[in-house]
């Protein structure tokens, strides 16, 4: 009986409030009926005293606005919602009346419920809704989402296992007011997925809590700091936030730590410094790196989605601010954060004079401990800039999309971040007898140049000779910038420069194999690859820069041959290797949510950029950053000239655009479906049987062009076994000896 009246009082409540009436359940005339009412009033769920509830109104149809609604209330949205001023909404917004019309608006900016939707240019506000659909908008409240927790269809059954038991076996039905409100109700005692309380103490604890206050100065957990204005783009910005302590003196080579506490304003408008790491011939960048930047809409929205990006750079270089997320916070009305972490030498390194007995600074992963370190502030912090603890994605590009992906089967990642994204990242590992070797290598390097040693047998024997404390000092006393200049610079090879070490603490003994055991973190994801994935690797290779330099490579048809097939089959491999066989790995195990893969062909059309890029580049590695931050810092910065132009700029701007869109309903629902968009394909998750297992996003001068497409690059061993029938036995060596080998794809 308590039930039904806690129902009834809900029920009451949503009517009234949907009709654009003050939100009262009835007259105050009379007292409450019941406790449960007593309580419901108490938490101001229901204003008034709850009488008045006729049986004509519990058999009503509820409505998709009516539900919108009280997903926004107990989500603690619904103030901002019905304040929304934006212009972005659906088409039939008005038939929600005008003190509702706000909220269609703000749904559509903000797709939290658009799995209620069927369309993308109508909400249709009156239309009814099934149980199926309503349990789907609790669970959601609850933290539960469709596809991660619990599969597509099934959302009354799994309500039902969680307590919400009115509406189990009516999935199809249309829903009343009546169960509406009595599943709100149960909904109510239930355990929010995190673990921090009911619903109804989250509804509580935060039912007072305001909108988002858009201004530049803001409070972290450690002090105040003040940002920057992007008028150009309605964004705001905090650049060069610290997420942990300096990493320097007795900190080097240890799990990060938090940041000391400030008193006054911290200026956050101008970047950190790089992580230290090689530039040329010389070094740049600092040990003490360890800062964030920090986009987010320069509006009045809450619990926006976050995402936080780790650069590529092989580990060895680039910086938080190769992304810049100040038009992607816009367009994906999100919040962006991209890090700085450790690298190289100063990021991962093993060696036994450092072993302390703790876990984690013993396991030589300190760039990855950094990104964790990062995931740690956001759950501390971005609450504070108006963002979503319970919706994180970690992204990344390269080498950041491999860490990454490297998360996923460390103990670590548990509670501190809900998707994943790699763009253009592999499954790769290094044993830490590997990263041993290495360390000791460049210690022996470094005795010789400093002249302890004449020769690298007296190094090693200088070294045998020191206990564990001397060379412990020895290396903590090490410039940091002789470490990374010893250390070198790779290219997507792992043996000179092993790092993501299977220590068993941070990544466990038997590496992405966790995948297969099912001990792993079970996430939604986005992959990204490129169709010429390796063409920026043949570029700058060793076997063909001095011809692309002295421009032979376009007048000698055995060397241009050779270039265009290391293009096809390397961009065949590594791509693959980032896509196809990251997403058959994932899908292979039962109760994986969806995986979604992507790959980004802009430039490879005659036509679109010039002749001589097409021939050389095409779509390379990391081409696809520059869409998505809407900035020209990649191959744009490189050939100022013949890549982007006014003739491309129509078809790469809806590109781009439709990146962006597709990007937004994946941070916001883990499924990029049709991007929010009724002109844009519908994205399908990656299956092994799929007929058109990925999306190709491409675009001509003028248009965006953008499907499921039924391409599939093969492993490296079909792709062997294609040269070894399709090339001469000397292109063939060249690639296979030389060229590919080592590669992360090759291995």
């Amino acid at each position: 009986m308590k039930t039904i009246k806690r129902s009834i009082a809900v029920a009451t409540i949503l009517g009234l409030c949907v009709s654009a009436l003050p939100a009262y359940a009835a007259g105050n005339t009379g007292p409450s009926s019941s406790a449960a009412m007593d309580k419901l009033i108490q938490s101001e769920l229901i204003r008034g005293s709850g009488q008045g509830v006729n049986a004509a109104y519990l058999n009503k149809k509820a409505t998709r606005i009516q539900a919108a609604v009280l997903y926004l209330r107990l989500s603690g949205l619904e103030k901002e919602a019905l304040a929304y001023q934006g212009s972005e909404t659906y088409d039939d917004a008005a038939q929600a009346g005008k003190v509702l019309q706000p909220v269609v608006g703000y749904l559509k900016q903000h797709p939290y419920v658009s799995e209620i939707v069927t369309g993308t240019d109508k909400f249709e506000p009156n239309a009814p809704l099934t149980a199926e659909g309503y349990a789907e908008m609790l669970l959601k409240v609850l933290g539960y989402e469709a596809g991660t927790d619990y599969e597509q269809g099934a959302a009354s059954t799994y309500a039902d296992g969680k307590g919400i038991m009115a509406l189990q076996g009516k999935g199809a039905s249309q829903l009343t007011n009546r169960l509406m409100a009595e599943a709100t109700a149960q909904a109510l005692q239930i355990q929010l997925k995190n673990g921090s309380g009911t619903l109804e103490q989250n509804w509580l604890k935060h039912k007072e809590a305001g909108a988002f206050k858009p201004q530049t100065v803001q409070q972290t957990k450690y002090g105040a700091i003040d940002g920057k204005t992007y008028e150009q783009y309605g964004t705001l910005g905090w650049l060069g936030v610290p997420y942990a302590a300096p990493p320097v003196g007795e900190l080097r080579w240890k799990a990060p730590q938090e940041p000391e506490s400030w008193t006054g304003t911290r200026s956050a408008k101008e970047f950190a410094t790089n992580s230290l790491q090689i530039s040329g011939k010389t070094t740049a960048g600092s040990e003490d790196s360890l800062y964030l930047n920090i986009w987010r809409p320069d509006t009045i929205s809450s619990k926006l989605p976050v995402m936080v990006f780790l650069h590529g750079g092989g580990n060895m270089t680039g910086s938080g601010k190769d992304f810049q997320g100040e038009q992607l916070a816009r367009s994906t009305n999100s919040i962006i954060i991209s890090v700085n972490y450790r690298l190289g030498a100063l990021g991962f390194f093993e060696n036994a004079a450092l072993k302390t007995g703790n876990a984690l600074d013993d396991s030589g992963n300190y760039g990855l401990l950094d990104a964790f370190r990062a995931l740690e502030w956001v759950q501390d912090n971005i609450e504070g800039f108006g963002g979503d603890t319970g919706n994180v994605t970690l992204a990344g590009q390269s080498a950041g999309a491999r860490d990454v992906l490297a998360t996923l089967i460390s103990p670590l990642s548990k509670g501190l971040y809900q998707k994943a994204v790699a763009f253009s990242g592999g499954l790769t590992t290094a044993s830490p007898e590997e990263g041993e070797q290495k360390s000791e290598d460049v210690l022996v390097k470094l005795l010789v140049q400093e002249g302890k040693a004449a020769n690298a047998e007296e190094a090693k024997a200088w070294i045998g000779k020191q206990s564990q404390a001397q060379l412990e000092s020895y290396l903590r006393e090490l410039p940091a910038d002789k470490l990374v200049t010893a250390f070198g610079a790779t290219a997507i090879r792992m043996d000179p420069f092993p790092h993501l070490f299977r220590d068993d603490a941070v990544i466990p003994k038997e590496g992405f194999d966790a995948i297969n055991n099912g001990n792993y973190k079970k996430v939604p994801v986005l992959l990204g690859s490129l169709e010429t994935e390796f063409s920026g690797f043949a570029f700058g290779d060793p076997n063909f820069s001095p011809s692309i330099t002295d421009e032979t490579l376009f007048t000698d048809k055995t060397k241009a041959e050779q270039y265009a097939a290391a293009l096809k089959y390397g961009s065949e491999a590594y791509a693959g290797f980032n896509a196809e066989r990251v997403a058959e790995q994932l899908t292979s195990e039962a109760g994986q949510p969806p995986v979604y893969a992507y790959r980004f062909a802009w430039g490879t059309q005659p036509g679109v950029i010039s002749e001589r890029l097409l021939t050389l580049l095409g779509a390379p590695h990391g081409a696809d950053m520059d869409f998505y931050t809407g900035h020209a810092d990649g191959i744009a910065a490189y050939f100022p000239d013949g890549y982007f132009s006014d003739t491309n700029k129509p078809g790469r701007d809806q590109l781009s655009a439709a990146m962006a869109a597709y990007l937004k309903q994946f941070l916001y629902t883990g499924n990029p479906g049709t991007g929010g968009s009724p002109d844009l394909a519908a994205w399908t998750p990656w299956t092994k049987d799929a007929q058109a297992p990925i999306m190709r996003l491409d675009a001509s001068n003028t248009t965006a062009e953008i499907g499921m497409s039924t391409q599939y690059n093969q492993g490296k061993d079909a792709v062997m076994a294609k040269m070894k029938k399709e090339l001469p036995e000397e292109t063939y060596k060249l690639l296979t000896e030389k060229v590919f080998a080592g590669r992360f794809f090759w291995e």
